[in-house]
């Protein structure tokens, strides 16, 4: 058939092309690129990258595992009066801690700590959990004071934030694995 119809084809040796031919032609060239996209993403699934990135293991208290070092800091009120939450009843408080997790909810550690001036050194065992969005919360028994923490598990384990939960006092802080060749 000649092609008499498309401007600047003069040539009795172009042809033209129906519009069953056109769309075939465009649904093999859909199909040879959703092949290849197939192909890639097998290939990709494949890959022990892809698999550990595409399927995150929920958290567990397994994921907490070792040593951590932190420096916390942050406000107690000291005053007598829990109601009282007034600027000058918060006292400065910063410590360098060190938390040692067990992997199964159990933790211990040690700190020196700086209440106001004052030094004191702290030791303390307690327990914590981690749910599966990996956040938690810890409770730590300093020779029959508890304390409570809310946490938050990131990178895999290698750091922890964390903020005290409890009224009258604002302290955070983060840890940081102290050897994450260890796990």
């Amino acid at each position: 058939m000649r092609n008499e119809g498309l401007p600047g084809c003069t040539s009795p040796d172009h042809v033209s092309i129906s519009k069953e031919e056109k769309k075939m032609k465009t649904t093999m060239q859909r199909a040879a690129v959703v092949s290849l996209v197939i192909a890639g993403l097998t290939a990709l699934n494949q890959s022990k990258t892809f698999q550990l990135h595409a399927n995150p293991q929920a958290c567990s208290a397994s994921i907490l595992l070792g040593g951590y070092g932190t420096a916390t800091t942050g406000l107690i009120n000291n005053s007598s009066n829990p109601n009282d939450f007034t600027i000058a009843t918060f006292v400065p408080f910063a410590e360098a801690v060190r938390f040692v997790f067990d992997g199964r909810g159990k933790l211990s550690g040690s700190s020196n700590a700086d209440f106001g001036g004052s030094n004191f050194p702290v030791s303390f065992t307690g327990t914590y959990s981690v749910k599966p969005d990996c956040t938690g919360s810890l409770t730590a028994d300093i020779g029959g004071s508890l304390i409570h923490r809310d946490l938050v598990s990131v990178d895999g384990g290698k750091e922890v934030d964390f903020v005290s939960n409890e009224p009258g006092l604002v302290i955070a802080g983060s840890m940081k694995k102290q050897r994450p060749e260890e796990d």
